[in-house]
């Protein structure tokens, strides 16, 4: 019986551990490698040559026919806010404004605009090229009015240093007030006088300069120079050859709507505007 029991255990054990034939694995088939070759990273190609001692300067004293207007465009916010919210350029050295990116050089921006560093509001980006607002008449306004204020050009970044502004103004000729955004406050102010119907503040997106004029004992004390100039009056400065628009103090008595075209404000208008930074925009409606 004991050997019995031991032959079943032992017969019931290698039952237990039997197992079905196993089909040998399929080969593991490693593949040889191949070598690639890399691409090259893009070249970004350098700017086109341009002359710019042939060149017309763009500024305040230069028509410079053929330059693009804005086309609707706004200023662009800057991405790192710790240089004030609205995006400006300082212009380092003289350089090409094109018409397009990479594209004809129609004038060289210089890097000085009345003494001050030239400062400009930066509305588009290709790549490398920025489309800058600009403070110059692609036409006398009795040439062709579409084309006096408005302008912009497409400049190489390379030549300029990254900039901003918190700042933003608005001038209302219908109501006769001025609001001035310093990124914190806004605060609305009356103005003196704007342009008379015969000769209007231009509607057009405008910026400040970054020119401060004193100028005591005259009819305008105290001088905020715009990028904007008359759109009825080719010249009304005789001098320089220009009809530059500003906001600017008065001795004038005239009130509402009868400047050449200027924002004639009070000094204590003038003490918070005197504050806003090159490149901040100035808007009129109304």
């Amino acid at each position: 019986m004991r050997a019995t029991v031991t032959a079943v255990m032992v017969a019931a054990l290698a039952g237990a551990c039997a197992q079905e034939p196993v089909a040998p694995a399929a080969p593991v088939v490693v593949a040889a490698p191949v070598a690639v070759e890399k691409a090259a990273a893009p070249v970004v190609a350098a700017p086109p040559a341009a002359d710019l001692s042939a060149l017309p300067v763009i500024d305040l004293l230069h028509v410079v026919p053929g330059l693009p207007g804005i086309d609707g465009l706004t200023q662009q916010e800057n991405a790192d806010p710790a240089l004030g919210r609205w995006r400006t350029v300082v212009v380092d050295r003289d350089t090409a404004g094109r018409v397009a990116p990479a594209g004809a050089a129609a004038g060289v921006v210089p890097a000085l605009t009345l003494e001050v560093p030239t400062t400009l509001p930066v509305i588009d980006q290709r790549g490398r090229w920025l489309r800058v607002m600009v403070a110059t008449r692609g036409a006398l306004p009795s040439q062709d009015v579409a084309q006096t204020n408005g302008r912009s050009v497409w400049i190489d970044s390379a030549d300029t240093a990254a900039a901003g502004t918190d700042w933003s103004i608005q001038v209302d000729t219908a109501a006769q007030t001025i609001t001035v955004d310093d990124g914190t406050t806004t605060h609305v102010l009356p103005v003196k006088a704007t342009g008379a119907p015969g000769t209007p503040t231009p509607h057009v997106p405008a910026f400040l300069l970054g020119t401060r004029w004193l100028e005591p004992g005259t009819t305008t004390p105290r001088v905020l120079l715009l990028s904007t100039q008359s759109e009825t009056i080719d010249h009304y400065d005789k001098p320089t050859g220009t009809a530059v628009t500003a906001i600017h103090t008065t001795t004038l008595r005239g009130v509402g709507a009868v400047s050449n075209g200027c924002v004639r404000v009070g000094d204590e208008v003038l003490d918070l505007v005197w504050l806003a930074p090159a490149g901040t925009v100035v808007t009129t409606v109304g």
